[in-house]
């Protein structure tokens, strides 16, 4: 009773759901950025009522789906 599952729903991160605010903070933009990516359904969102949440893992992904791999330079 006292160990906390590792599968359980509470204890995944992945789950988690941020709001514009705290998804602006974590991708280092304004809210209103957020807000216009929300608009372009670049970023997946999930709504309750009139509430706008961002889920963790679609911040993680849209990260990665814009991150910009450097390239080796060629010896010239």
């Amino acid at each position: 009773m006292g160990q906390p599952r590792p599968d359980h729903p509470k204890n995944d991160s992945s789950k988690k759901l941020l709001d514009v605010n705290h998804a602006a903070e974590r991708l280092g933009v304004s809210p209103f950025t957020v807000r216009a990516w929300l608009r372009q359904r670049r970023l997946e969102y999930v709504k309750l009522g009139r509430r706008v949440l961002v889920p963790e893992h679609a911040i993680r992904r849209f990260i990665e789906m814009n991150t910009v791999v450097a390239r080796d330079e060629e010896v010239r």
